[in-house]
């Protein structure tokens, strides 16, 4: 694939995979009746992943500034974590092997935006396995202590805040960009179908 289209280097999509948003543009969607259903879920998996997203870089947020931690500090971490990556492993394969497939037969001039958001995929799961990797080191060194950090505490916070940063605008970007391919599309294969999805 052309790295014009590269998660994190591009700027949207090719213009002739959005014909759909530009006739069901973002602000409109939500007051249309065919959401209802899979659009709804998608939208609201996608909040989701936005939202757990910004708790777990508040949180680390947090531990930084207040160089301390509290017997929930790590199980915390822990939990909003492994939330977000389960998370992201089961909708990326829901969508890769049902619906991805499911929406290029219905829409054939689509298929290049679904090869660049499957490209996404890949590359949000090698991050996936360096968040994983990142948090299980500074779960260990964090152990489970309350007080001020240590030095050695401190800079296992920095080394998984650094991998956030570097895992959130790309997580950010994709999400918006699937939704500008997959809710229009919804939205209009429902007028003509209304159980599409």
């Amino acid at each position: 694939m052309d790295d014009t289209w590269k998660l994190g280097t591009r700027k949207g999509l090719p213009k002739d995979q959005l014909f759909l948003t530009d006739k069901h543009p973002r602000g409109t969607w939500k007051s249309q009746p065919a959401l209802a259903g899979i659009g709804e879920i998608w939208l609201g998996n996608h909040d989701y992943f936005r939202a757990i997203s910004k708790r777990i870089g508040a949180q680390l947020l947090r531990l930084r500034e207040e160089a301390e931690t509290s017997y929930d500090s790590g199980p915390a971490l822990r939990r909003h974590i492994s939330s977000l990556l389960g998370g992201l492993d089961g909708h990326h394969r829901v969508e890769d092997h049902h619906y991805f497939p499911m929406f290029q037969r219905a829409e054939p001039r689509l298929v290049r935006g679904f090869e660049i958001l499957d490209a996404d995929h890949h590359m949000i799961h090698d991050a996936i396995d360096e968040l994983a990797a990142a948090t299980q080191d500074t779960l260990r060194r964090l152990g489970q202590t309350e007080g001020v950090m240590t030095g050695d505490q401190r800079r296992a916070v920095d080394d998984l805040a650094a991998s956030v940063d570097r895992v959130a605008p790309i997580l950010r970007q994709h999400l918006a960009d699937e939704e500008d391919i997959v809710i229009p599309l919804i939205l209009e294969r429902a007028r003509q179908d209304p159980e599409f999805g």
